[in-house]
């Protein structure tokens, strides 16, 4: 039995969509900011951004992939390139947040000086762009928008730091060490964050039971059904993280209804958002 829930990634496409040319247009900010104020957090933000908005064109694209039915090439449909952008997206940034660290980590002990006004005037607008992304990413449920949601959330951390403590701070006190340690702890956050992202997205690739699924509740709704004896074998795996398929092989007794154990047994598997049951009868 077999449920559409393509619903889900297309509204995931469409915030995607919408995110990725709200980071299109600040990039071009970015690159003339951070090459006018000198500013080795904007600096690294070029390359944060650009990476950012190439992350996003992938996971957008193959969100979009995801949404195409099942053929006999992929019998189960093309949910799974919503997990394998997240894969490349999680990646991807990582591996930036490393460029980043590799970049900052110098200008810890060699400080620049910096245009902090500019840079005061560059962190505003990155605040208003990356806020209204996270409000449209908010919410979403596949691991693709997670994936990106944490990206523009580190975002709107790294401005907000970015106008609090290097602009500000700068400007008044004179720190200029304070631009590159921002960029540090904005590099980290990324990829703690972005790594448990990774995590969860490759546990699905390898067919592990989605965390919200409760086994053994599962199995007790079942084995409560009149008729159904014991459950022989059982097997769940998530497609995207949002739904999964299951197959099962119940014993039961014949001289039941069998097709009313058969349905109530889809009514059930329906609660916990499988969207393919096969279940065998012996």
């Amino acid at each position: 039995m077999r449920i559409d829930t393509h619903h889900h990634h297309k509204k995931a496409g469409e915030n995607l969509a919408f995110v990725f040319f709200m980071n299109l247009a600040f990039n071009i900010i970015v690159i003339v900011g951070g090459l006018a104020t000198n500013s080795m957090a904007i600096l690294a933000d070029c390359i944060h951004d650009m990476a950012d908005t190439i992350s996003i064109a992938i996971a957008w694209i193959l969100e979009h992939v995801s949404q195409r039915d099942s053929n006999d090439n992929y019998s189960y449909g093309y949910q799974r390139f919503s997990i394998l952008g997240a894969v490349i997206t999680s990646v991807f940034v990582i591996i930036m947040a490393f460029v980043i660290l590799s970049e900052a980590i110098p200008r810890l002990f060699a400080p620049e000086g910096v245009d902090a006004g500019g840079m005061l005037l560059i962190a505003i607008v990155g605040i208003i762009f990356k806020s209204i992304s996270v409000y449209r990413l908010h919410g979403g449920e596949t691991f693709n928008e997670k994936a990106i949601l944490f990206h523009q959330l580190g975002d709107v951390f790294e401005w907000v730091a970015i106008l609090v403590l290097s602009a500000v701070l700068i400007f008044w006190k004179g720190a200029p060490y304070l631009d590159p340690f921002v960029s540090i702890g904005i590099a980290l956050w990324l990829i703690f964050n972005l790594g448990r992202n990774l995590y969860k997205a490759i546990e699905v690739l390898l067919q592990k039971t989605p965390d919200y699924f409760d086994v053994e509740e599962f199995k007790g709704k079942i084995l409560s059904i009149d008729g159904v004896n014991a459950i022989d074998d059982f097997h769940i795996w998530s497609l995207d993280g949002i739904d999964s398929v299951m197959t099962l092989k119940v014993n039961v007794d014949f001289g039941k209804d069998v097709g009313e154990i058969k349905r109530e047994i889809y009514e059930i598997s329906n609660q916990y958002h499988v969207v393919d049951t096969t279940i065998e009868l012996d």
